[in-house]
């Protein structure tokens, strides 16, 4: 019987390939424990001298031994790099020397601690970047990670162990790993290791034996890292399991979406999706819906702290605009087919519950019912210290509230002086449209506000009795309530209005400034030019200076290249540029590599390497929006696609010309081979009877030979002109000098020019008496009259007519060759401008350049050149010529 289950070769050998497939890329090996002092480090240094046992090279990065001496004796026999000392509040501290790692390219490399921050100034914040950028350069890595620095255990761990976690590393360093290797020992073991200060030394121990050393808090650390080790085993045993029926991972049906905002409860939401998705192997999604609420800097920062967290841990990010945040959030799991969402649970609130339909939860258990909802609670029941800021909608601080109250007291003062005339009811609706004012210029907040304190203002000093919140008649309580509810909605409503409007032109902005770069990109022919333009565009609508640094054929950024002048760096932020095009990553301000610099550089990132740099350099400190960041990031493909095709459209024109120059080699090389045989012929043979002593002595003999000599270098000085003339052409050399002449000069020259040739020929020209001068250079014209008149000779018969033509038609001058010879094939005459093009059955001789050199130099002269068939017989050609203008008075003179 066939075992089905054996394992798929083909699938085998895949897995296997894609392993190989990244030698550019290191291996990750991670010694992961409970907590400090399992042994984490000691098995890591056992390990490395295992493998410089067979024959690797084995390189200390950083070891933190504690003063444990075991620890410190197994560093003998490995080499150990010496650390870079850093500058921090007039003390020196070490750390790990990166680039010297990088220079040295060991094939291992330790380095202790993960989680560890770096000193501010240093490229990264975070030793685990050091680590991610030491593994894109090929080099092996083992390092060690305690289970609390785990970005998706944080959370359980504090709750665990009642202590603060700052330094974390986001769970993404997990799926990068090749080998998650779990140090564990029992927790009665490491309490006494930790009384026989083998895991920290003098009053650290006994504050840690005090504090987060407890066998009970022990205890669920371990399981927490042995649950984690097992969810990793069960993947790879997965990933092994799909390849033995020929599948591949992530063939779930399950998908997950959590919504995020500037709430600090987001980044509990956030880990929890993300141990969801990964328990069920599905993907998820982090999404943002901007809804119109102004932010302030602090919110701006923790929802760029919120949506950088998901990114860290893998989620797609999407973000939208839409004032009904659950229809969104119900709109984007339809477009993602999303089967589970993941929403906190939310905090009741009178107003909200009853005129917003509910809470967000209600309406995505009522509007999703296809969907499961998992309902995480906060962190802490506890209320923020800012809680009666977050409990006013939209707070901007203090000020629009003391503007409204300002404004609404400058209404009050009014009305007091048209209620003696209007009554006091009629002057509620000057404070109506108060509130229908500030709903038209502030945030909901100081629209409810003022919505309250105008129906207090209207009731205190309008209503019977006067100065007192009594009201004497029910009608006027009920007009009182009546007031506070339809300010408030009319407030509510325009504010939304406002929002939305607002959304919609800042949308339109975007995509504006999106389709202008398009078309400044296609149509501008000056690249430079073109990249000024985008720069000032995207600078206006980000309110800060964008340069634009191009890649050179060295592969270097060159500093003053494309528009690049639009933003002046130094050279510490250049070398930041450069160092964000090699590493294919975004640097700078508001990243979490050389974030000291003052501008933020984005590669251009084309289909086969990075183009160059954007660099973004805000004029105020401010983090940007999710949405800004997206534009910057789409302008930055969109221009790395243009610049690329740029790049290889120039390419393929070098290439054709190289193509082009091998052609016209080999052409020139059999074409002027014979143009230049011929005439030399007659040289040497005119020569050679010159010398013979036996020729005849009569003058009528010597003069026939010097006639030939005459001809025959006559014939030589075509052809090197000719040549001379295409090489100009085809460099773009040859700019016209334009003077005003006269044309029966330049037909008369080349009459008098080719007079040896047209001797057996009737030459007849017609210039009109009145014709003006023109404003030509005469010796290209004549060069290119001349070609049209040598040309004419080889079709028309010995007795034939060749005709010269001038006059001005329609501003224009016209100049024409006819001849009278058997005329042109209809399928010769598109190609009889091209270069070496010969009519078929023509007469041998001739470079083939003649007609070729007539177009470049009418061209050179703003002109074109044309030929036909005459009715009768023979051809016409013409040069179409700007006449110059008015003729000066000088020159009329």
């Amino acid at each position: 019987m066939i075992d089905d289950e054996r394992p798929d070769p083909d699938e085998l050998l895949k897995a296997v390939k894609a392993e190989e497939s990244a030698p550019n890329r290191g291996r990750l090996r991670l010694f992961l424990g409970m907590s400090a002092g399992v042994g984490k480090t000691y098995a890591m240094l056992k390990a490395a001298h295992a493998r410089q046992a067979e024959g690797r090279d084995v390189l200390v990065g950083v070891i933190e031994t504690h003063g444990r001496c075991e620890t410190a004796a197994l560093l003998e026999g490995l080499k150990i790099l010496p650390r870079r000392q850093v500058d921090y509040k007039d003390t020196k501290l070490d750390e790990m020397d990166l680039d010297a790692i990088l220079s040295l390219r060991p094939s291992l490399v330790l380095v202790d601690e993960l989680a560890h921050s770096n000193v501010p100034g240093s490229r990264h914040p975070k030793r685990y970047q050091d680590v991610l950028e030491i593994l894109d350069q090929g080099i092996d890595v083992y390092s060690t990670l305690n289970i609390q620095h785990l970005e998706s255990r944080k959370e359980s761990v504090e709750a665990i162990a009642q202590i603060s976690i700052r330094e974390t590393v986001p769970d993404s360093i997990l799926d990068r790993a090749s080998q998650v290797e779990l140090v564990d020992i029992a927790p009665s073991e490491l309490l006494k290791r930790l009384r026989e200060g083998k895991v920290y030394l003098g009053d650290k121990a006994q504050r840690a034996a005090d504090h987060f050393f407890k066998e009970d808090r022990l205890t669920a650390l371990r399981e927490i890292a042995l649950r984690l080790t097992a969810e990793r085993v069960d993947q790879d045993l997965q990933r092994f399991g799909d390849m033995r029926v020929g599948k591949s991972p992530w063939q779930t049906n399950e998908r997950l979406l959590v919504a995020i905002s500037h709430s600090p409860h987001s980044e509990s939401l956030i880990r929890t999706t993300r141990r969801l998705a990964y328990n069920l192997e599905a993907p998820w999604i982090a999404v943002h819906v901007e809804t119109g609420l102004p932010l302030n800097d602090a919110d701006q920062a923790q929802l760029s702290r919120n949506i950088q967290l998901a990114r860290e841990l893998g989620a797609e990010i999407v973000t939208t605009s839409d004032l009904n945040l659950a229809g969104a959030l119900r709109r984007i799991a339809r477009q993602k087919n999303v089967t589970q969402m993941v929403v906190g649970r939310p905090i009741r609130r009178f107003f909200r519950d009853h005129f917003y339909g509910g809470t967000l939860l209600d309406r995505m258990v009522r509007e999703t019912p296809d969907i499961d909802v998992h309902v995480i609670r906060h962190r802490s029941a506890r209320l923020p210290l800012n809680w009666w800021k977050r409990g006013l909608p939209g707070f901007t601080g203090p000020l629009p509230y003391w503007n409204t109250f300002w404004f609404l007291a400058g209404v009050a003062f009014l009305s007091a002086m048209v209620e003696p005339v209007m009554g006091y009811r009629a002057v509620a609706f000057f404070f109506l449209l108060g509130v229908l004012t500030v709903g038209m210029v502030s945030t909901m907040g100081p629209v409810l506000f003022a919505a309250v304190l105008s129906a207090l203002g209207w009731n205190f000093f309008f209503i019977p009795p006067r100065l007192t919140f009594a009201i004497s008649t029910p009608e006027d309580a009920f007009m009182s309530l009546a007031f506070v509810l339809v300010a408030a909605i009319v407030g509510i409503l325009t504010n939304r209005i406002r929002g939305h409007e607002r959304m919609l032109r800042e949308r339109e902005e975007r995509t504006n400034t999106l389709y202008e770069i398009s078309q400044d990109l296609a149509a501008s022919r000056d690249q430079k030019e073109s990249l000024i333009k985008i720069n000032e565009r995207l600078g206006r609508l980000l309110d800060g200076d964008v340069g634009v640094f191009l890649r050179g054929d060295d592969g270097r950024l060159e500093r003053g290249a494309g528009a690049a002048h639009a933003i002046l760096i130094s050279d510490k932020e250049f070398a930041v540029a450069e160092w964000a095009i090699n590493a294919g990553r975004k640097a700078g301000w508001s990243t979490d590599t050389l974030a000291q610099a003052d501008s933020l550089f984005l590669p251009m990132q084309g289909s086969q390497f990075p183009v160059g740099i954007l660099a973004f350099r805000p004029r105020r400190r401010r983090a940007l929006s999710l949405e800004q960041e997206n534009l910057l990031y789409a302008i930055a493909r969109q221009l790395a696609v243009a610049l690329e095709k740029t790049y290889f459209e120039e390419k393929v024109r070098e290439t054709r010309q190289l193509e082009e120059s091998e052609k016209l080699h080999q052409t020139l090389l059999s074409s002027i081979s014979h143009e230049l045989r011929t005439p030399l012929t007659v040289v040497m043979g005119a020569a050679t009877a010159l010398h013979d002593e036996n020729r005849p002595k009569d003058d009528a003999y010597v003069k026939g030979l010097a006639g030939e000599l005459i001809g025959a270098s006559d014939r030589l000085n075509r052809v090197i002109e000719n040549l001379l003339d295409m090489t100009r052409l085809n460099s773009g050399r040859l700019a016209p000098k334009l003077e005003w002449e006269d044309l029966r000069d330049l037909f008369g020259v080349v009459q008098q020019k080719l007079a040896p040739q047209l001797k057996t020929r009737h030459v007849r020209t017609e210039v009109p008496d009145d014709l003006p001068l023109v404003r030509i250079d005469f010796r290209l014209l004549e060069h290119a009259l001349s070609n049209l008149v040598m040309n004419a000779l080889l079709y028309t018969p010995p007795t034939g007519e060749i005709v010269l033509r001038a006059g001005v038609s329609a501003g224009r001058l016209q100049i024409s060759v006819r001849d009278h010879g058997p005329g042109i094939p209809e399928a010769s005459l598109p190609h009889l401008f091209d270069k070496f093009y010969r009519v078929p059955g023509t007469p041998a001789g001739g470079t083939g350049l003649g007609l070729s050199i007539v177009r470049g130099i009418v061209e050179a002269h703003q002109g074109t050149v044309h030929v036909k068939n005459a009715a009768d017989g023979g051809a016409i050609f013409w040069m179409d010529l700007p006449t110059g203008g008015n003729q000066p008075a000088s020159e009329r003179s």
